[in-house]
This record gives structure tokens, sequence and C-alpha cells, in this order.
């Protein structure tokens, strides 16, 4: 089912909130209620396209409810927040939105990362103010939000298409992007490392590269990551990314005329040795590495 247009999502809404009796204005963000509290409508919208239109009041109304009834205010103690800590991989470009209040940081070029408090199914941002309140290293509440993530939050991983063109399908929920910080937990260490793409925060695609039909695979990858990244309710980006098994880079990014790829050396160089291994030429996976 097609979601609700972006007007529809605004008069649903409104009626809500309107028959809660919350006040609340539209802006740029969502809706803003009095107390400061900001819904966005995105997000809901595209989740919205699992639903019948006769449905859509009801689920509406759950999912503000639910947001409406979570306690806004944080644990008073680094201790009391630990165990809901969460760290959500998002995108680079949805950095400094808050002007430097929230907990958030980049991570590699395309990449960033954000501190959250999970509460139930729904996750809260932590601003900087609040982990200053706590007296405690901000490096220390980082580890603990990415540990969490990891360790705490089940995920469901897909097996790959048949071939060695297959990747594997991470999926779970809000910080499932998270997985792409301990790719080594699912892959173990790789000779020529592995293609990845995070098209949403619910959506981590991996292939371990073998042979030459990587190429096959990140063509596929591209093409399921665009996919996922138009309808999916939290996107992240349909970048695509090399792990060297200690860390991410991005190699493929969208251009204006299809995608355009990035020289990355180590890349580079894991193709002109998987090309030796092979004992065949590799040209179309070396125009990959630029």
């Amino acid at each position: 089912m097609p979601p609700p247009t972006p007007q529809d999502m605004i008069e649903l809404a409104l009626a809500h909130f309107a028959d809660a009796g919350i006040p609340v204005a539209l802006t740029d963000e969502g809706l803003a209620t009095d107390d400061g509290r900001v819904f966005g409508l995105e997000p809901l919208r595209w989740r919205l396209a699992g639903y019948q239109p006769a449905e859509w009041e009801a689920a509406v109304s759950h999912h503000f409810g639910m947001l409406t009834d979570a306690d806004p205010s944080m644990p008073p103690t680094f201790a009391a927040a630990r165990p809901n800590l969460r760290s959500a991989v998002v995108a680079e470009a949805d950095l400094g939105w808050f002007e430097g209040a929230i907990m958030e940081r980049p991570l590699v070029d395309g990449l960033g990362e954000r501190l959250m408090l999970r509460r139930g199914m729904l996750g809260m941002t932590v601003t900087s103010e609040t982990v200053e309140r706590w007296q405690v290293e901000p490096g220390e509440v980082w580890a603990a939000g990415r540990d969490n993530s990891l360790q705490d939050e089940p995920v469901e991983v897909c097996s790959p298409l048949p071939g060695a063109a297959g990747y594997l399908t991470i999926r779970g929920g809000r910080w499932t992007s998270s997985q792409v910080l301990g790719l080594g937990r699912h892959l173990g260490p790789l000779d020529y490392g592995a293609l990845v793409a995070v098209p949403s925060r619910g959506e981590v695609l991996v292939h371990a590269i073998v042979d030459a039909r990587f190429v096959e695979a990140a063509l596929a990858m591209l093409t399921a990551a665009a996919s996922t990244f138009a309808t999916a309710p939290l996107p992240v980006g349909c970048d695509l990314f090399w792990w060297d098994n200690e860390g991410l880079w991005r190699i493929c990014t969208p251009g204006s005329n299809g995608y355009r790829y990035l020289r990355v050396p180590g890349f580079s160089a894991a193709l002109w040795r998987l090309e030796e291994a092979n004992g065949t030429p590799c040209r179309r996976a070396r125009r990959l590495s630029g």
C-alpha cells in the first residue's frame, strides 16, 4: 500500500492531538507542543504504508499515544541511564540539526552516530547538557550506548542469495544500523574485506568479497539500498562502503548522473590482491576502486 500523502499525514496527526486536547503547532520538523516536545511525521507516514487506509487513524492514535505517555525526563544519573542507552548510526547529513545540543558525532564519510535513550519501542535523543550533569567521561557514555545496541538488541541475519554475488541482510529495529560498528561479529576476518550499505536505521546489507563477482553484488546492493532508502521510516543513505576488518570507507555515493566512485587506496590494494589470487583480470572490479 502507498503511504498517506504529506498533507493527509498532517491532517491525521492534527486530528489526533485535537481529540486528545493537546495544543500543537506545525513546524518544519513536525508537530511541536507547548512544552517543547517535537513529533516528526515522515517516519510515521512511511510506516503507515504497511496499513490499510481504514487503519491509519487508529495507528496514528496508537503511535502518538505512546509518545505522549512516555516519560520525557532523563534519568538523573549515568548508572540509571546506562541499561537503556543506545547508539544509532545515522546519515552524516543529519548531524548538526540541533546545533550541538544533542550527543552526536561523525563516524566516516557519509555516516554519523547519535546517542539515544531507549523508552520501550521508542528512542529519545540525549543532550550534551544531560551528559555533563551525569559527570561521566563522554567516551564512557558512548561506549555504553554502542555496547547496548550491539549486544542487547535482537537482529535477524538473512542468508545471502544463491551464488557468490549474494549478500547478507541484517534487520531488526531502530538500532540495527549500529551493527556496522561490529561487523566482525557477523563476518570474522576477511582477506579482501566486505561491501556494506546502510539504507535505513533498520537494515544493513553486507557482502563478503571472495572473487570478482562482488561487482554484481555491489550493483544488487545499490538497487536494494535505493529502494529501502526511498520507503523506510528512518532512512540513512544510498552509499556503498568497504569494510577492511577494522573500519568503514565510503567507496561509492550517488552523483548527478548515477553513482560516483571514490578512490580508497586500501580498497584498490585489496582488489589487486584479489586479482593476483584468482589468476584472472578483474577489470570491471578494478573500476570500482577508482
